[in-house]
């Protein structure tokens, strides 16, 4: 198989990318890939981006030069929350340590900027021919709670909204088309509110455009759980393949959206990426570092707090009797204590109701240090909620290097991140599929 090339839009922090990695990593001589650029607004999953797939470029990019590092930087528009640009006499009053972190993020990962930007005459100028652009868009306009969002008009054509960013990827696919350079495969996710009834008519607008233009698209309905990891995670996925010869369009043949047949086999175990809920937490205390990211987790003592953690699943806990209240709860029991088969859906926040779920600290060493108003209790650390979305520790641990992204800023960048299991499933079908 010829290497791939992928053009990484919505990029974050890069879920595709370490998808591609893995396969590769497992199928040495027949699979290769290349990242030829990508497109992110966001400042701080840029930089994260760059920490976790670009280890060994940092040093040949590396810049001294504030004003150098302002020129580059004014090229593009930028966003510290991810929501809205940020203005660039703001940015440029930015340390220069971030400043520095994020012009060679952006030179790393040849990132063409944000995607309302992007031109396909000068994206292949930028970045060559490429075979995949994946595509997962804001989902902060189709999420239940984002029916109070942009007048609920969710990725409606023309609302505006930030769901509404994939007509954008209609713009740059319909430049390609003109200049016959469209990509062999697209891939996209997002939230199951996707297809429900209230948006369902604007995905099917969607797929239209794509057949029209010589693509056949599955649609899938995934859950993490079913491969190989420990997160009730449920999300639409959906492949296209240009000008496919056994590949069938499911929406065009069937009238069904959502394809039930062909769906991506689990292959975690052939990759050895398949995890448990006990291989996720970390919860020896002893250990100093493990120690110190739960007190770090570990909420104040308050009444909506109580609530919190007797309104959402204790994934851990050493008392039998927590395990016993809980008569429809599957729990595993090993040496060290009680655990929950799996965690609910991992979101930007954890200091929330509902969450993914709690960590009960009685009966073990956390317990008796009596940290002054703290709950007995934790959340989910930041390096937990990424090795539920598939990364690894040594993946977190590449964030840290560089001790300017916040705590918060690591959960959000989880959250709004995709399931890697799932994404190697779908990457290992491309080998199959003419």
């Amino acid at each position: 198989m010829k290497k791939l090339k992928v053009f990484e839009t919505f990029a974050g922090i890069g879920a595709q990318h370490k998808a591609l990695s893995i396969i590769k990593k497992n199928n040495k001589g027949s699979f290769d890939f290349e990242v030829s650029g990508t497109s992110e607004w966001d400042v701080w999953a840029n930089i994260s981006y760059d920490k976790i797939h670009n280890e060994n470029k940092k040093l040949a990019n590396l810049n001294n030069d504030l004003e150098d590092t302002l020129d580059f930087l004014g090229k593009f528009t930028h966003s510290m929350d991810s929501k809205k640009p940020i203005s660039f006499n703001s940015f440029k009053n930015k340390e220069f340590k971030l400043l520095q972190n994020l012009e060679l993020s952006m030179k790393n990962s040849n990132n063409q900027g944000s995607i309302v930007e992007i031109k396909a005459k000068d994206l292949l100028k930028n970045i060559g021919d490429f075979d995949i652009l994946t595509y997962s868009f804001p989902c902060q306009d189709l999420s239940v709670a984002g029916s109070f969002h942009g007048f609920n008009q969710g990725m409606k054509k023309g609302s505006g909204t930030r769901s509404g960013l994939l007509w954008e990827i209609e713009r740059i696919l319909k430049g390609l088309h003109k200049l016959n350079k469209l990509p062999k495969f697209l891939l996209l996710e997002n939230v199951k509110n996707m297809i429900s009834e209230r948006h369902k008519e604007d995905y099917i607008d969607w797929l239209n455009f794509l057949h029209s233009i010589g693509y056949n698209t599955q649609t899938y309905l995934l859950n993490s759980l079913n491969y190989g990891i420990p997160q009730s995670r449920e999300r639409v996925y959906a492949l296209s393949v240009l000008n496919a010869k056994d590949f069938r369009d499911t929406f065009i043949d069937t009238k069904s959206i959502i394809e039930k047949c062909n769906i991506p086999k689990d292959v975690s175990t052939k990759y050895g990426i398949n995890k448990t809920i006990k291989d996720v937490l970390k919860v020896n205390y002893d250990d100093k570092l493990e120690r110190m990211e739960a007190i770090e987790a570990r909420p104040n003592k308050t009444p909506s707090r109580k609530r919190m953690y007797n309104g959402n699943p204790v994934l851990f806990t050493k008392r039998k009797s927590e395990v016993l209240k809980y008569k429809n709860r599957k729990y595993e029991e090993y040496e060290n204590g009680f655990y929950l088969s799996n965690s609910r859906t991992v979101t930007t926040k954890q200091d929330r109701h509902p969450n993914a779920g709690v960590i009960d600290l009685k009966g073990t060493s956390l317990e008796s240090e009596k940290l002054s108003g703290k709950a007995n209790y934790r959340f989910l650390t930041p390096r937990e909620t990424f090795l539920l979305m598939g990364f690894d520790d040594d993946d977190f641990d590449k964030t840290l290097k560089n001790d300017i992204i916040k705590k918060e800023i690591l959960y959000r960048q989880a959250g709004n991140s995709i399931v890697v299991n799932v994404l190697v499933a779908i990457f290992d079908m491309l080998k199959d599929v003419k």
